[in-house]
């Protein structure tokens, strides 16, 4: 039985821009950037893991602040969860996915 592909919302405040920029790389990896700090990323619950733990490596715990918001299944949940107003975004998740 396959895991359901989740979407995670993720906000970050970093205090300083070496850190930061380390930050945003890794989750321009992972994910499509909507706003200047905030990412949707798509990926199963182990995946999630471990981008936790290599952001939890990258930021300083004592200065900066990491927001991890499950959005629920991408292909149901989620796209009713995510609205823009103004700019709209197109997300590569919004159309049909194909997992081989």
């Amino acid at each position: 039985m396959s895991v359901a592909i989740r979407r995670l919302l993720v906000a970050y405040d970093i205090a300083e821009d070496q850190r930061r920029d380390r930050v945003a790389v890794e989750l321009q990896r992972h994910g499509e950037r909507v706003q200047y700090s905030v990412f949707l990323v798509d990926g199963r619950p182990a995946e999630f893991v471990r981008l936790r733990q290599v952001l939890l490596v990258l930021i300083d715990p004592d200065a900066d602040r990491v927001l991890f918001c499950d959005l629920g299944d991408r292909d149901q949940r989620a796209r009713r969860a995510t609205t823009f107003i103004g700019r709209q975004a197109r997300l590569s998740g919004d159309e049909p996915f194909l997992i081989a």
